[in-house]
């Protein structure tokens, strides 16, 4: 069995204190001797005042969005496989329905505070009928709005907006979305 070592510094009382909280033996009287090497024994490493400042440790790196991108979940296939129902752009079916799960990535990793705010979505050719609102101040739970007036009612102003939400031009783009964020129930409304 290899040898632990543990160091309380501190003041003597508190450390005193401290490491018979530990060994449980409570009240703050000084304990007896023990055997050097039995379980349990000690040695005061020092009676030095210990300043009681924090140590201040650097700031963790941040994320580059390379970095936070290079960990994406790729597209389920459940959700390719509906693909093919999209049509009137561009983009196929399966580079709308791709572009949908990576913008909800991105909000995922807003949502959890990798990121201040997602990725822009490269534009698509096709006007938004339906929104994503994965966070706004106007809700508690992520809700899909059929209808822009619905959307701008919820969302305000989006230059002051810490919310999180995408437009899209069909529902199954906007859930392709919801999933790709982790979300598996939302509210919708007309």
């Amino acid at each position: 069995m290899g040898e632990s070592k543990v160091t309380i510094c501190g003041p003597p009382a508190q450390a005193t204190n401290l490491l018979q909280q530990i060994l449980g033996l409570g009240g703050g009287y000084p304990r007896p001797s023990s055997p050097r090497d039995s379980e349990g024994s000690f040695d005061l490493v020092s009676s030095r005042s210990v300043s009681a400042a924090p140590t201040s440790l650097p700031a963790p790196r941040e994320e580059t969005r390379a970095e936070i991108e290079a960990t994406f979940d790729i597209c389920p296939t459940r959700l390719l496989d509906a693909s093919s129902r999209l049509s009137g752009s561009s983009l196929s079916g399966e580079e709308r329905i791709k572009r949908a799960w990576k913008a909800g990535q991105w909000a995922k990793a807003g949502e959890v505070g990798r990121i201040r705010s997602p990725n822009r979505t490269p534009q698509l050719d096709l006007r938004p009928r339906f929104f994503a609102v994965v966070r706004a101040r106007g809700i508690t739970t992520p809700t899909l709005c059929r209808s822009s007036g619905t959307y701008w009612g919820i969302v305000g102003d989006l230059s002051s907006s810490s919310g999180i939400t995408h437009g899209f031009p069909s529902e199954l783009e906007s859930k392709a979305y919801f999933a790709g964020a982790g979300i598996t129930e939302f509210d919708t409304l007309a």
